[in-house]
């Protein structure tokens, strides 16, 4: 080697004995200080857009022909080979144009076939109920029906190696509010509108029939209230006037899954979590437990929350005027922490948070900094939450974009790829279901003059879609049935 050639070896030498140094020492101060590394990506092997999941209700008045489509859906495995699907209807009369509660019985999978599909409830044109303001002259109240949820022990589950005496029953939870709706025109308003108009929480209660190609109803639809306020102004032992549905449907809160829980949204951008029981006598689920009210600044706001069961406690998000709202328990029915708010990213759209099926705790939104602002739900994405530092996010994946399904959506009708759902664990896979849908309407859109009426080819765009979560290994399943 000769001398030139020596003084460039160790050249070389220094500066990658310098770098290393600069890593370790970056790293020493990092963990002095208490940050910790960027969370891995999980066991995620891969996220791939699959197409719509329901394409159109077959339900008289809520099919395309009725200017209907689907828009946000649930599921749960009610048997060994049998699922359910729990879907909203959606129109374009006017923003949230929400309709009915739709429930599907499909085989061997969440995408399997469909075996019945039929109404949990159905939306009313000229909704009159005691106590609902009168509507303005030329206008109805039309009862609007959304976010609709689902939980149970399948038929036939085992618990503890032991048959379960709660399987087979399963509970059915959605929203109900009014909205005023023009008689002759068919427009929705919604700009200065109080959506709140009759605003509560509706469920029922059914099972599997034998033939295990249908439900059967053992609890009608009423209004959802806790144990002990069956009568009267209060519906629950918190001061609220009203409730909102979570988006996200309850998880499982002890070891025998007879008691499920779920954070609802309630006045004053207020947040509380539900704990529902089984009742062995009665064999039916009761709202037993109202717990400590989280949030309450209307300014920062908190709703739309979503409740996460980790190993050693609880977590809430929900979203705000800007940013996405946080909060810790180690019961949340004894005390939350204050809440955290974070930017990354920013929390002005729907979301929903679920710790998946390879432990790693996820956040499904959009990310308004990807689009103009006018475009803040497309695409549509997931994150890792580091949830013991700082809730920070990572590892972005796309869910679904207008240009990856390459649908015929103009950027001036704004699409809206929303309401994202994360369905359950099958074999090595999880559905995330979505709504496709636009801020162009059958109407101008209010103050908004510069977005089109909608036209057929996005019409025929819209509709209830799914992506599918792939796992290098299959997680432990839920739920074990007898041989």
């Amino acid at each position: 080697m000769t001398p030139a050639m020596r003084l460039i070896h160790m050249m070389k030498t220094g500066l990658l004995l310098l770098l290393t140094s600069l890593i370790a020492l970056t790293a020493l101060n990092a963990a002095d200080a208490g940050i910790a590394n960027p969370p891995t990506s999980g066991d995620i092997e891969s996220v791939e857009h699959v197409g719509q999941l329901v394409r159109e209700c077959t339900l008289p008045g809520h099919t395309r022909a009725d200017d209907v489509v689907p828009r946000s859906a649930n599921c749960i495995q009610i048997s060994a080979t049998r699922w359910l699907i729990v879907y909203a209807t959606h129109g374009y009369r006017g923003v949230d144009d929400e309709r009915s509660i739709i429930y599907q019985v499909r085989s061997d999978a969440p995408d399997g076939s469909v075996l019945k599909e039929g109404f949990l409830a159905r939306s009313e044109m000229d909704w009159k109920e005691q106590g609902l303001p009168t509507p303005a002259e030329g206008s109805v109240y039309y009862k609007q029906l959304g976010h609709g949820v689902v939980f149970g022990v399948p038929k036939g589950a085992l618990i503890g190696g032991k048959p379960a005496p709660h399987a087979n029953l399963f509970v059915a939870k959605w929203r109900v509010s009014g909205r005023a709706i023009d008689v002759k025109t068919g427009f929705m308003p919604f700009e200065g509108v109080d959506r709140s108009i009759g605003q509560r929480v509706e469920w029922m209660q059914f099972r599997l029939n034998d033939r295990e190609d249908d439900i059967e109803i053992v609890q009608p639809v009423a209004q959802l209230r806790q144990k002990g306020f069956e009568k009267g102004e209060a519906f629950c032992s918190a001061d609220v006037k009203r409730m909102n549905q979570s988006f996200c449907q309850p998880v499982v809160a002890n070891d025998d899954f007879t008691e499920w829980a779920d954070a609802n949204a309630f006045n004053e951008s207020r947040v509380a979590a539900l704990r529902y029981r089984f009742h062995p006598e009665s064999h039916r689920y009761e709202w037993v437990e109202t717990g400590p009210m989280l949030g309450g600044d209307p300014k920062r706001g908190f709703g739309e929350p979503s409740l996460v069961c980790l190993a050693d406690g609880w977590i809430a998000a929900g979203r705000g005027a800007t940013e996405i709202g946080w909060a810790r328990a180690k019961d949340p029915f004894t005390a939350w922490s204050p809440p955290e708010f974070t930017q990354d990213p920013p929390g002005r759209v729907p979301l929903t948070v679920y710790r998946c099926a390879d432990g790693v705790t996820r956040l499904f939104c959009n990310d308004i900094r990807v689009n103009s602002t006018r475009q803040i739900r497309n695409p549509l994405f997931c994150w890792d939450v580091d949830v013991e530092h700082g809730f920070a996010t990572s590892n972005r994946r796309e869910i679904f974009s207008v240009a990856r399904g390459n649908l015929p959506i103009r950027p001036e009708s704004h699409a809206k790829i929303d309401f994202p759902h994360l369905f359950p664990l099958h074999g090595r896979t999880q559905l995330v279901a979505h709504g496709v849908s636009m801020r162009a309407m059958n109407f101008p859109t209010e103050r908004s003059p510069d977005i089109p009426i909608q036209n057929a080819a996005e019409k025929a765009a819209a509709g209830l879609y799914y992506s599918r979560i792939t796992y290098r290994k299959a997680p432990p399943p839920v739920w074990q049935f007898a041989k």
